[in-house]
């Protein structure tokens, strides 16, 4: 099987490039091959032209996309995973990958009549200088998370993926101490990546939506839930159709069983809580809960919601 390595760091001296060729060597040490776009050797031009942003932001099925362009979507569609490697520049990916985006991902390929294929799995290695602890505390990781699943990979991979080698600033002394282990990590990833995976039931950075409620619930299939966990805890903002804003908070068991309570504001200014038991069951290759609430006010209902 063969990976897109899409690699963007401005130096060559990094460890964000060494743990690129960790990777590689993993990859190449379990039998598979890649294609590599190093995006600052290439000097991937990264600008929109006009003509390109008149083309997406009208929705035209243009043939006309430039070579460069055509070429990066030529090693997708060769492929069966993609991967970014990157280092964290202010909670993003450098400009030149978030204009790779820009272009790459144009109407007719990545949406609209997209001719952009669904891969097995799409993976982010990326270094940052924060330790994960104080990302994850702000929200940034949260947020570099949504930005890369929740939008630019979303409906475009079946699997996802995000590794974070952190504390990598070069004044940190935690950077050469872990040196030797994020090169395992990354040697690693890249020798699994087309194994099975065993990986353990998440609902992190998973969303959902509604296919059918009873008619005194208040979701429906314009209501989008962003699900996160963290061991048996877990949690989801959603918001979309009749709901302003709503949050859930509770467990899950062993068996994937959620129980939580929820709270939202409805668009007629009504805070509105309750409680909830969900059991998830595979169907047509999704998730779906299907769920037994109850209001605060005592009335009860059911509903089914479905990963997007």
């Amino acid at each position: 099987m063969k990976a897109f390595i899409v690699y963007c760091h401005p130096s060559e001296d990094s460890l964000t490039r060494s743990l690129r060729d960790e990777f590689i060597k993993g990859i190449l040490d379990s039998g598979n091959e890649y294609v590599l776009s190093d995006l600052y050797k290439m000097d991937f031009k990264t600008d929109m032209t006009e003509e390109e942003y008149l083309r997406d932001a009208y929705y035209r099925d243009n043939p006309n996309v430039a070579d460069d362009v055509l070429a990066e979507q030529e090693k997708i569609n060769s492929s069966d995973a993609i991967v970014f490697i990157y280092p964290v520049f202010w909670t993003e990916a450098p400009a030149k990958l978030v204009g790779w985006f820009d272009r790459v991902w144009s109407y007719g390929f990545a949406y609209g009549n997209k001719t952009m294929k669904m891969l097995e799995k799409g993976v982010i290695l990326c270094s940052a200088g924060n330790p994960a602890e104080r990302l994850e505390k702000l929200g940034l990781l949260g947020s570099m998370k949504k930005v890369m699943f929740g939008d630019r990979l979303f409906n475009r991979v079946k699997q996802t993926e995000f590794v974070l080698f952190d504390s990598t600033s070069r004044e940190n002394e935690a950077r050469e101490i872990n040196r030797e282990n994020n090169h395992k990590k990354a040697y690693e990833k890249g020798k699994t990546l087309f194994s099975p995976s065993d990986k353990t039931f998440s609902l992190e950075d998973r969303y959902f939506t509604a296919v059918s409620n009873s008619d005194t619930g208040e979701v429906s299939d314009q209501t989008v839930f962003a699900y996160h966990q963290k061991g048996n805890v877990i949690w989801a903002e959603y918001s979309g159709g009749s709901i302003i804003k709503g949050f859930l908070l509770g467990t899950i068991d062993a068996e994937n069983n959620l129980h939580f309570d929820y709270r939202h504001i409805n668009t007629e200014g009504e805070s509105k809580s309750g409680s909830c038991n969900s059991k998830p069951v595979f169907e047509n290759g999704k998730l779906r809960f299907y769920e037994n609430w109850k209001w605060t006010d005592g009335s009860e209902g059911t509903s089914v919601i479905e990963e997007l």
